[in-house]
């Protein structure tokens, strides 16, 4: 069966200026934004968005989703929601301006029926409908396309959402209580902006807390944090970063290779915080992970290349070494790469990678010790394979999916 998605989008903000919940901003786009890619991270095909009407702030929104893929459909009523849905489709209703996570998502969509999510009433305010004496519906629920269909067809001037609550209820729908772990901390339904501040800051300590490398958890990582702070309200994509990425990283790799080695390393330098920061919108943004984005494949491409540039350029005063050593370093990475893949090894993110490994070289290129560089990266990347082979091929080492 396919899963829908309707979302309530109609309610107004408890805002001087007006808006609705929906677009209240969050983590540089809007609520709304947010409640569609939680639904189609568990599954959702379709998104129908309950309206009234559309202001510009909420069209904006709608196009940026159907930009990104996502099939999207506007319902002015309750008989155009109905229209949009099958019948036996599973339907997944998320309240006009809920948080959740997708650890809520999927417990209600692994019931594998009709259910709601409540917290208790001592717990909540009046943003949270009652439900009865001692709990109130957290804004989640799975139904079915049959009962949004017979709820448009009897409900005249009542409020779609809480008369499918209702109905539900009625019917004796499974009720499942939160259960007060840390995801539950970050439900909640938004009224204001304010009601946001708290989530958004803690989105963005999980962005920077999973960076996997240490050259961005600890050295690039306010730079890329206070980057993606000011790029989160603008039209800027991770794929724009990637690509500014590769081409700074492409440029430096042409500057060694046309002997200006001071120029080629600070384009290598700048480009090693923009697709940390491509990664922090993206998880933020909830869209795709750049891990699968044709960038991420091509920048180890892209700096190995810049390696051997180097390595011929330093040959023709140091000797042919250099390309014996860059040639290694890049061997060493690869197998690195190919050990690791699929596993957990302990002190993963001290790992020989691409950043890290041209922060490293800078003081040497600093001081002109271009030599004692390479010679300094060839021994990180062996030690960092020789590390990981060892934790790798332990009897009691065991693969593990990413």
């Amino acid at each position: 069966m396919t899963l829908a998605a309707l979302i309530a989008a109609y309610h107004e903000a408890d805002e001087p200026g007006g808006g609705l919940r929906a677009t209240l901003p969050l983590a540089g786009r809007t609520v709304l934004e947010r409640q569609a890619r939680l639904a189609v991270a568990v599954g959702a095909d379709l998104i129908v968005v309950a309206v009234e009407r559309v202001p510009s702030d909420l069209l904006a929104a709608l196009d940026r989703l159907r930009g990104q893929g996502l099939r999207v459909a506007v319902a002015r009523s309750a008989e155009e929601a109905a229209e949009a849905v099958h019948p036996s489709d599973r339907l997944l209703i998320m309240a006009d301006g809920l948080i959740a996570t997708e650890t809520h998502l999927e417990r209600l969509i692994a019931a594998g029926g009709p259910a709601i999510l409540t917290v208790p009433d001592v717990r909540v305010d009046d943003r949270y409908e009652r439900i009865d004496a001692h709990s109130r519906w957290a804004g989640l629920a799975l139904l079915d396309g049959e009962t949004l269909k017979r709820t448009a067809a009897m409900l005249g001037e009542w409020d779609l959402q809480s008369t499918l609550l209702r109905r539900a209820i009625q019917n004796g729908v499974r009720q499942f209580s939160v259960r007060g772990e840390p995801a539950d901390d970050l439900l909640t339904v938004a009224e204001r902006g304010e009601d946001l501040a708290e989530l958004q800051q803690r989105l963005f300590e999980g962005a920077g807390a999973q960076r996997g490398d240490w050259i961005s958890r600890y050295l690039l990582g306010p730079v890329e944090q206070e980057a993606t702070r000011r790029l989160m309200p603008t039209a800027t994509t991770p794929a724009m970063l990637g690509l500014g990425a590769a081409l700074l990283t492409a440029l430096g790799a042409l500057s060694f290779a046309s002997g200006w080695l001071v120029l080629g390393m600070a384009l290598i330098l700048l480009a090693t915080p923009l697709d940390g920061i491509g990664e922090r919108l993206a998880m933020l943004r909830m869209q795709d992970a750049v891990t699968d984005s044709w960038w991420s494949h091509l920048l180890p491409t892209l700096a190995a290349a810049g390696l051997v540039a180097l390595a011929v350029s330093l040959s023709g005063t140091l000797g042919w070494g250099c390309i014996v050593l860059a040639a290694t370093t890049i061997a060493f990475v690869l197998a690195l790469r190919t050990e690791t893949r699929g596993r957990s090894v302990p002190g993963r993110l001290w790992l020989a990678e691409r950043k890290g490994m041209s922060w490293l070289l800078l003081p040497f290129a600093a001081t002109g010790l271009w030599g004692s560089g390479l010679t300094i990266l060839l021994l990180y990347a062996a030690g960092s394979f020789f590390w990981a082979q060892r934790h790798v091929h332990r009897p009691d080492s065991a693969p593990r999916a990413d």
